[in-house]
């Protein structure tokens, strides 16, 4: 990955931050949508859309599958981070097959070690799109290759490039990925071992950024943030200023920068602030999505492994590119163990994420000041 030296922002962290409750009124844009109309609208004004995740939060997934029908009839290209550009030809035989095919739809999975049922329900998404309108859905997979370290392959170039060549195309790209390859403007700080940011990374959407400028939009979706001191704890954005505002209008998209929430400073305890004097949230972030609180979140289903790794040759593949651990070459009944511990953990992501401590985020709401409010 690349890092960026950018001066001026390892000043001493000296906002003040405020902690109190946030009253939903005048806090969120007047301005708002649901969250599919909200995305849509952002690509009917800029060429890329990026939709930063913070993985396998299931809504989101299931929001992107949503989308799919809407994109198709604009004829949006869908890239997803969590599909291996290698197999690119056959996730266009997939949506393009007559019927759909469950195994065929694994083969990608597999390659990206990604064995998740939404995923396959956005392709299968894109697969019915494309039987009311022949070829108007296209996803681009612009993950690396599997040995991309082996092969000194840039990460964020490689996504930035597979992008930029659809646009340049004449395509408009939803861009769906972890937010960290997302940001565009803001800069993530690489730390030390003391906890000071000792350079800046070049994410996909800062490369993407500077090579189109304001046509390059990104939208955030909500989730915990690191925060304290590694080995991180978890926080709620602005100390659950947004839920508290966001609650009352339900699942909501709404521009950040240049409204009064994106002047609301991020708390210096939070892992983004670091390196950065009085980091603000419209700095972050253009855009942002609110699905809903942090109680009702929950993780992505697994896909079962039978149904993942059928046969034995798809059994060598799973093994070889192992979607939990490092542990290479393991025995179907040892995947099998893998396999089940893995989707109990994803039962209760409250628990198995450590956020279980975050549901309390209602006795904050409702006080005089913003959390995160400058002096």
């Amino acid at each position: 990955m690349a890092l960026v030296a950018l001066a001026g922002l390892a000043a001493p962290l000296a906002a003040r931050v405020v902690l109190a409750g946030e009253p939903a009124e005048g806090l969120l844009p007047a301005t708002r949508l649901p969250p599919v109309d909200y995305v849509l609208q952002k690509l009917e004004r800029h060429r890329i859309v990026l939709l930063g995740e913070g993985h396998w939060i299931r809504h989101d997934a299931e929001l992107v599958a949503s989308l799919v029908s809407r994109l198709a009839e604009a004829r949006v290209v869908l890239a997803m981070e969590t599909l291996a550009a290698p197999d690119q030809d056959a996730i266009d035989r997939l949506l393009a097959a007559p019927e759909w095919d469950d195994a065929a739809s694994m083969r990608p999975l597999r390659a990206a070690a990604w064995p998740y049922r939404e995923y396959q329900e956005i392709l299968r998404a894109a697969w019915t799109a494309n039987r009311h309108a022949a070829g108007s859905m296209r996803v681009l997979a612009i993950g690396p290759p599997s040995d991309w370290r082996q092969k000194s392959i840039d990460y964020e170039q490689f996504m930035a490039d597979r992008v930029a060549a659809a646009v340049e195309a004449g395509s408009r790209v939803l861009v769906y990925c972890g937010v960290h390859h997302a940001f565009t403007r803001y800069h993530q700080p690489e730390l030390d071992l003391a906890g000071h940011a000792r350079a800046f990374m070049d994410r996909t959407g800062n490369i993407l950024r500077r090579r189109f400028g304001e046509r390059v939009f990104l939208v955030t979706l909500h989730r915990p943030v690191w925060c304290g001191k590694e080995p991180w704890d978890y926080c709620l954005p602005l100390d659950g200023a947004i839920d508290c505002a966001a609650a009352a209008a339900g699942p909501v998209g709404f521009d950040v920068a240049g409204q009064p929430v994106g002047d609301l400073v991020v708390d210096p305890a939070v892992y983004y602030a670091h390196g950065y004097p009085s980091l603000r949230l419209g700095e972050m972030t253009d855009g942002y999505v609110w699905s809903r609180p942090i109680e009702k979140y929950e993780d992505v289903r697994l896909i079962p492994l039978d149904a993942f790794a059928p046969d034995e040759a798809a059994l060598r593949e799973v093994a070889a590119n192992n979607p939990f651990t490092d542990e290479k070459e393991m025995t179907r009944a040892e995947l099998a163990e893998m396999w089940k511990a893995e989707e109990s953990k994803r039962k209760d992501p409250l628990t198995s994420r450590r956020w279980k401590h975050l549901v309390d985020w209602r006795s904050r709401c409702g006080g005089g000041a913003r959390p995160g409010a400058g002096e």
